[in-house]
């Protein structure tokens, strides 16, 4: 050594002579540190593919909810617009695409014989109970409508004497009434609870083997530290060459920081363990700036979206597809009046929870003012105002029940449907005018947005 380094000072480093020392000093531990990095990648593929199986078996579990949320849409939507299309729209998610079949399969497949798909079951079993009292409300429709065509899985349901002597808009009332009554959604709620119990095994299960895997990296990563320790004269020499593999890197990195980005895993295996331990750190710290934005966006009294969420809310969605419903309590004000101000946040509430209940969990509920909503509902055609109406006559007929001791309130909405604009505030504005029309003509009820529709004067409350 004291040659070498007699000879550096001369000549400079010669790297094919510290090739030469370093392959001679590592032949007697090269074995163990590729058996161990042979080892780490193993177990770190592990890691990703157990991640990777969460993800997948998570996305099963939401695709079954999103199926049976179709078929409730389909069902309802042919319950109200009678509708043929919507008919076989739901039979052809149920017998023909099987979304629902398809997520128990690959469950079973990865998961066979655990809680995760006993849940999963039981939310697959309360879906096709939930199928029974659509059968029946689109059997009743047939039957209204006067239509033979029945579809051959629904020709074992037979009605009741007394309903088969109903006159049509009887037995049509009769299935709106079974789609939107809260048996109906007391049974999406039993199913939603079976997914969200299947998430939460899926989430235990991940964590125990993502541990298990973490401590065997651990240990041979150690292995490996030591290894290098006795490796770190040689290591020296090779310092130049190493920059490539480690200095690099970390200049892209700190490029990558101050861009706010993960690090790319990329370099040596020593740097790609930093990059991922950095990157899970990243995602946690991702996190929790996420749960203060919630707070940002939420209001604080209903858990519902607030101003600010809205004005977020509303440039992201396709105006093209979505319609926008003013929601205002006729009266509100009195409510604090006659009974205080902490039974009008609990009215406040109750119409928030009210409105959740009845809308999709993919539209945004938002309270943008004292007793002020909206409701933006996504991805729909201009086709639903029968829909929108009995959601809205559903939503009034809960808010009047003063079974929880809260004094009974009604709402008046404004709708406006989709238009093809860039410009939100637009939609805002034909709403607006939507509910000062239904406020001067009795309130209680909803209005669409008609062009004759005066605007509304400067000022109003």
């Amino acid at each position: 050594m004291s040659q070498i380094v007699k000879k550096t000072k001369e000549d400079g480093l010669s790297l094919r002579s510290t090739f030469a020392i370093m392959l001679a000093l590592s032949l007697s531990i090269m074995a163990f540190l590729l058996y161990t990095t042979y080892q780490t990648i193993k177990s770190y593929n592990a890691l990703s593919d157990a991640t990777d199986d969460y993800i997948e078996l998570q996305d099963a579990a939401d695709s079954l909810m999103k199926a049976s949320d179709y078929l409730t849409d389909e069902a309802q939507c042919y319950t109200v617009l009678g509708l043929r299309q919507h008919l076989d729209n739901y039979f052809k998610e149920a017998e023909v695409t099987r979304r629902r079949d398809n997520a128990i399969e690959a469950m079973e497949a990865r998961l066979p014989k655990s809680e995760a798909l006993e849940a999963l079951k039981k939310a697959m079993d309360e879906s096709i109970s939930l199928m029974d009292r659509e059968y029946y409300a689109m059997s009743l429709m047939l039957s209204a409508l006067d239509d033979d065509d029945i579809p051959s899985s629904m020709q074992g349901v037979t009605l009741s004497p007394e309903h088969q002597v109903l006159p049509p808009e009887g037995k049509i009332q009769l299935a709106r009434e079974m789609m939107h009554d809260d048996g109906y959604y007391d049974q999406k709620n039993r199913i939603r609870s079976n997914l969200t119990q299947c998430i939460d095994e899926l989430k235990r299960g991940t964590h125990g083997t993502q541990s298990t895997m973490e401590r065997n990296m651990h240990s041979r990563l150690i292995c490996m530290s030591v290894l290098i320790v006795i490796q770190s004269l040689a290591i020296v020499l090779l310092l130049w060459i190493t920059t490539s593999l480690g200095i690099n890197p970390i200049l892209q990195a700190v490029d990558h920081i101050k861009r706010d980005q993960k690090l790319p895993i990329t370099g040596s295996n020593e740097f790609r363990y930093l990059a991922g331990t950095y990157n899970s750190m990243y995602t946690a710290y991702k996190k929790s700036i996420d749960s203060l934005s919630f707070k940002a966006s939420h209001d604080e009294l209903t858990g519902v979206y607030n101003r600010a969420g809205y004005d977020l809310i509303r440039y992201s969605v396709d105006l093209n597809t979505t319609a926008f419903l003013l929601i205002d309590a006729d009266k509100f004000k009195r409510v604090n009046d006659d009974y205080g101000h902490e039974t009008g946040d609990a009215v406040l509430r109750k119409i928030a929870n009210t409105l959740l209940v009845n809308f999709r969990s993919d539209d945004y509920i938002c309270r943008i003012g004292g007793d002020e909503f909206m409701v933006l509902m996504v991805h729909i055609s201009k086709d639903v105002r029968h829909l929108i109406e009995n959601k809205v006559i559903q939503i009034n007929r809960e808010l009047a029940n003063a079974d929880d001791g809260l004094p009974p309130v009604t709402v008046s909405v404004g709708v406006a449907l989709c238009r093809d604009t860039d410009n939100p505030q637009e939609l805002f504005h034909d709403a607006d005018v939507a509910l000062y029309y239904v406020k001067e003509h009795g309130r209680n009820g909803c209005c669409f947005y008609e062009p004759e529709m005066r605007d509304k004067p400067e000022g109003r409350d």
